[in-house]
């Protein structure tokens, strides 16, 4: 799933948060390690969804949800 389709199943799930994961963990394609952040970022502005609403964690990080 790229960015601008996890964007679109948070809307269709109405997801209150949602978290992307996985990015950055294997070398697959060309594109810059943080392209996967930029394009998230593109796709939530262009659908209007609060960077508070679908965030990344850093590597190493976790989170509590609750």
């Amino acid at each position: 799933m790229n960015p601008a389709e996890a964007v679109q199943a948070h809307l269709d799930l109405e997801a209150s948060e949602s978290v992307g994961m996985h990015f950055g963990t294997f070398q697959m394609t060309t594109e810059g390690i943080d392209e996967p952040l930029r394009a998230l970022e593109d796709a939530c502005r262009a659908r209007s969804v609060a960077p508070s609403r679908f965030r990344t964690l850093g590597f190493g990080e976790s989170a509590r949800l609750g």
